[in-house]
């Protein structure tokens, strides 16, 4: 079999090796599930009948036609496991394949399953980004594809990776976990640990990966060089019909600093600084604080108040770079 997806070359093979999977990972994964989400997912679709996105998947990754059929039934398990953890919660939302995908990824990188609740947050973060991106006005065609190209991702590592771990096979193992590594880049063109940060125990879900390319530097006089226009952007995830991209969306949000004042659109005010925070009183952004980064001041995302200074820019957070 192509190294790529081997399981081993001496191994014994059961009559149905993909029961025996599921059945394992079954126990591996399904926890009580007391954070499920109990209003409607804003990316939930109708599936559309007839999409090939798994063969395809399953046709890039093997060499021989029987390669090809043991890989597609081994990607047929995401689906089965999804299914099998949330019971039906969270089937046919973008979200929760994405969250799924996040979730097998973190279990096959560190040998260790995420909260109940990590998960419940990082589901609700995605299931509202992604419902006003360019994703949630993707046709019930487009979705479906998706959908199932994410659970099929997820599946097949985790399929390897615990049989690996059952048969103390070391290789494949670190079969699984190269596998793993490779989806997360073709399909978010994230490295792995960029994609376990969202689902971090300190933050839960807000803890996204820092964007490339955002200024990281921190000024280290209090309140020098802040004077000038600021115009804002929002660091935002959406696919690009091939993989998920991570880019600065325009948001209309602007705000000049002169001394000790800030003006804007709806009302201005004053700010206090000091080497890490820009505390807003007053006008349009009374209370906000921001974190410094560099020429820029970054407003967490739904948490105007707490600037985290130090931390990255998060998928979410508002970059509020001066001209």
């Amino acid at each position: 079999m192509n190294e790529r997806i081997r399981c081993s070359a001496t191994r014994r093979r059961p009559a149905d090796p993909l029961l025996r999977m599921l059945l394992v990972l079954v126990l591996l994964l399904i926890v009580p599930w007391t954070n499920a989400q109990s209003q409607p997912a804003a990316t939930r679709f109708t599936p559309v009948a007839g999409d090939d996105s798994v063969k395809q998947l399953a046709d890039s990754l093997g060499n021989t036609p029987e390669e090809r059929a043991q890989i597609l039934q081994l990607a047929g398990a995401g689906k089965e496991l999804f299914a099998q953890k949330y019971k039906g919660k969270w089937a046919n939302t973008l979200a929760g394949a994405m969250t799924f995908f996040v979730v097998a990824s973190h279990i096959v990188s560190t040998d260790q399953e995420p909260s109940a609740s990590a998960e419940a947050e990082l589901f609700a973060s995605l299931d509202r980004m992604l419902a006003q991106s360019e994703i949630g006005r993707a046709s019930n065609k487009e979705k479906t594809a998706l959908y199932n190209t994410l659970l099929a991702s997820a599946g097949l590592p985790l399929v390897i990776y615990v049989e690996g771990k059952q048969g103390k096979n070391d290789a494949l193992v670190g079969q699984a976990k190269t596998m793993a590594a490779g989806f997360g880049r073709k399909l978010f063109n994230m490295e792995m640990p960029a994609l376990l940060a969202l689902l971090d125990s300190g933050t839960g879900a807000n803890a996204v990966a820092s964007t490339p390319g955002a200024p990281d530097a921190r000024v280290s006089a209090s309140g020098a060089g802040l004077d000038g226009r600021y115009d804002c952007q929002m660091n935002a995830m959406q696919f690009n019909g091939a993989s998920f991209v991570v880019q600065y969306q325009p948001t209309g949000m602007w705000f000049t600093i002169a001394g000790n004042r800030y003006s804007a659109r709806s009302g201005g005010g004053t700010i206090d600084a000091s080497a890490d925070v820009v505390g807003f009183r007053g006008g349009a952004y009374d209370g906000w604080r921001g974190a410094r980064r560099g020429d820029a001041i970054v407003f967490r995302k739904d948490d105007h108040a707490n600037p985290r200074a130090g931390e990255g820019i998060k998928v979410g957070d508002f970059r509020c770079g001066r001209r």
